[in-house]
């Protein structure tokens, strides 16, 4: 075929098709779907970034991002114990922890050396820590009903003891509800650290009267604890009145007993005329024997028996200061002129130390007392717990102001005689309060924003490719 043949042939079938009508609007159709695609396609790969973070930083489970000391097999107490931050005492509007993402409610820590509690500088929050003892971590702890983070106005934050082998922490508990409810649920909260279990006592209900507990001591062999506290005539989160002092004994196979009567609570009105910083003292022996301390005699009572007074030694000069059973043999702190340790019944010369001030006798290196004292050098305050022997006072834990002065230490881990009876352990790190959503919600918002909001142009497209089809 010729060229002229070929180009007639060609436009005899251009001549003969039918014409082609674009229907109106395909174009902007068209340009609607591929900006749609895109859209999809950026969406989709913001999404799985999201998740992909999400999958590297976990969500939000409620543990401590404090990054623990290096491991160390022994127990042993630190020798320098840090205070926590204090934003991570700060409360919300209901009445919980501001940053409770950072701490854990999860008891089951293992052996710990040390428990205090880290107060707001205006008091209207408190935080417990627990330093663990076999790595020199730092556990930030949410623990149910806290009296530290319900209640306003405590006169101290001492209601957190670990006991002596570091293996059970008690707290003082109260109903977080703000009402007239007679009486007001308090009491005792024992946690079992090698397993996390915890055991309740409601100390209101047991005495059919509202009772804010606010002081824990341990006996020595860890099974029985001495809780002291108030009878509430009123008690709100933002107001109370005190009716009388209350104390008594828990042993950990039991539900405990009471011990009170009026002379408590004339003491305590006396110390705070007085203006020291403590209330009567208590103490608790291994056999669940409660001791107080009255001026010059020690009104004691065993489980199922009555009261009875014990006179002191008298003394030329000063005045009886503290007490604290060793196993079931009481002792007593007397000053001024050098604190001294001495059994309480006098039967053999008292233990002269360097202390001043009002020391108080937290525990046992051996035979000898540790006592606690607060150190002001004009430069630094802290909180000082050390051994005293004949041949003076050891050192043993340092802890650096804020920190409550009803820190408890695991004493039974310190092995009395040896050349370093606590160890240096690193500096703890501690988290950054978060100043906004984390990364892990943001990945799962944006997951979110996709699902609702883009999937429906997915759906929109099948269908009009579906329509198409069709015809």
């Amino acid at each position: 075929m010729t060229d002229q043949k070929l180009r007639d042939e060609l436009s005899r079938i251009a001549d003969t098709t039918p014409a082609l009508r674009v229907p109106d609007g395909l174009y902007a159709r068209g340009r609607r779907i591929h900006r749609r695609s895109v859209a999809i396609v950026a969406a989709s790969v913001t999404a799985a970034v999201a998740l992909i973070i999400v999958g590297f930083t976990g969500l939000p489970d409620r543990q401590s991002d404090i990054e623990p000391a290096e491991r160390n097999g022994d127990l042993a107490v630190p020798q320098m114990v840090e205070t926590a931050p204090e934003w991570l005492t700060e409360l919300d509007g209901l009445g919980s922890y501001a940053h409770v993402d950072v701490m854990e409610d999860d008891l089951d820590l293992g052996v710990g050396a040390v428990a205090y509690v880290r107060s707001s500088s205006d008091e209207n929050g408190s935080v417990p820590v627990v330093v663990d003892a076999a790595t020199g971590g730092y556990h930030v702890l949410d623990l149910a009903g806290f009296v530290g983070k319900e209640v306003r106005g405590q006169p101290s934050h001492s209601a957190l003891a670990l006991s002596p082998d570091g293996t059970h922490l008690a707290w003082a508990w109260a109903d977080p509800t703000d009402s007239d409810t007679t009486p007001r649920p308090a009491g005792v909260k024992v946690a079992d650290l090698t397993t996390g279990d915890v055991r309740t006592w409601n100390v209101s209900a047991q005495h059919d009267a509202a009772v804010y507990v606010h002081n824990l001591e341990w006996s020595t062999n860890g099974q029985w604890l001495l809780w002291q506290g108030w009878q509430m005539r009123s008690w709100r989160d933002a107001t109370f009145e005190i009716e009388t002092s209350r104390a008594g004994g828990i042993g950990l196979g039991d539900d405990g007993f009471l011990f009170t009567d009026e002379s408590s609570a004339q003491a305590d009105q006396q110390n705070r005329e007085l203006g020291l910083s403590r209330e009567v003292e208590w103490a608790i022996s291994d056999d669940g024997t409660i001791a107080r301390l009255i001026e010059s005699h020690v009104v004691k009572q065993a489980p199922g028996t009555a009261p009875e007074n014990q006179s002191l030694p008298p003394i030329d000069a000063g005045q009886y200061v503290g007490l604290a059973f060793r196993g079931t043999e009481l002792h007593v702190i007397k000053r001024p002129f050098g604190t001294e340790v001495l059994p309480a019944d006098g039967s053999s010369p008292g233990l002269k130390t360097a202390a001043s001030g009002y020391p108080r006798l937290v525990g046992w290196a051996g035979p000898n007392p540790i006592l606690w004292e607060e150190i002001d050098d004009n430069l630094t305050s802290f909180d000082q717990y050390w051994s005293a022997a004949l041949d003076g006072r050891s050192s043993l834990v340092t802890m650096h102001r804020p920190i409550a002065k009803g820190a408890t230490i695991a004493y039974r881990l310190i092995e009395p005689g040896e050349d370093r009876t606590t160890v240096i352990r690193p500096d703890p790190t501690w988290p950054e309060p978060s100043s906004g959503p984390n990364l892990p919600m943001i990945g799962l918002s944006i997951a979110a924003l996709f699902a609702l909001v883009l999937a429906p142009f997915v759906v929109r497209r099948r269908r009009f490719r579906s329509e198409r089809k069709a015809s």
